[in-house]
């Protein structure tokens, strides 16, 4: 059992803690709307969740479990695969118990409370995003004690699920909760900076990543259906490139 279960957190924020929430969300205000696929705001939207304090997290799972069966928890720390993929195929996803310091508003290396309340939640109030990520962690956790083949699931969330940009019918939008909980980022994603390469799963799949830094590699989806139907062709190849 994951010590979330064991021992629920209940994080004490105070008004600095809901103030640096406030500028964060401010921050995004009008990126989200211009510079992230629909789903996102949408399920902002539905969620309730805005920018005057940090939201009841319980108050935001009752609508969320009532959309898509997800629901948050709050953990002490991040969440390393052996735990995370098995929290997905529960339909449950890892919510830091903190949030980032004042003068690290545009970017944190550390999943806190606005990257993963704001970030990750509102794409999971859609249902056929939250169906794919609860199928991602039931066949990664098929591999819990491959560590080859489970590495290569690490690096296939963090390029296609944390930080891919995707194709609409208005240009080309985020499509990662990584990108969409940092304004920093959200800018230097948009811009000419990021090497864009179209989304492959063999060059994803050997594509190691750092977590203290702007991705200067991003993936091109050309549609939701291209992420959502490519999990297993990416079980078959990782596992046979590990064999």
């Amino acid at each position: 059992m994951n010590d979330w279960k064991l021992n629920p957190i209940v994080p004490q924020f105070g008004p600095k803690e809901h103030a640096t929430w406030g500028k964060l969300f401010e921050g995004q205000r009008d990126q989200a709307r211009e510079c992230i696929h629909p789903i996102f705001m949408d399920g902002l939207e539905a969620l309730k969740i805005t920018g005057e304090r940090i939201p009841e997290l319980a108050e935001v799972n009752t609508l969320l479990k009532h959309r898509t069966g997800f629901e948050g928890v709050y953990v002490s720390g991040f969440e390393d695969p052996l735990s995370f993929f098995p929290m997905l195929a529960q339909r449950t996803f890892p919510i830091g118990a903190f949030i980032r310091e004042p003068e690290d508003l545009s970017y944190t290396p550390a999943p806190d409370v606005f990257h993963d309340l704001y970030g990750h939640l509102p794409f999971l109030a859609n249902l056929d995003y939250a169906n794919f990520n609860q199928k991602f962690g039931e066949v990664a956790s098929r591999h819990l004690g491959n560590p080859k083949v489970l590495r290569q699931f690490d690096r296939f969330y963090w390029f296609a699920v944390e930080f891919p940009l995707i194709r609409t019918e208005n240009g080309i939008r985020i499509f990662g909760a990584g990108i969409a909980s940092s304004f920093g980022e959200t800018r230097y994603a948009l811009s000419s900076a990021p090497e864009v390469r179209p989304f492959n799963l063999e060059l994803i799949r050997k594509h190691e990543f750092r977590i203290d830094e702007y991705q200067k590699i991003l993936y091109l989806l050309n549609s939701t259906e291209e992420l959502y139907e490519s999990l297993e062709s990416f079980e078959s190849i990782a596992v046979n490139a590990s064999e």
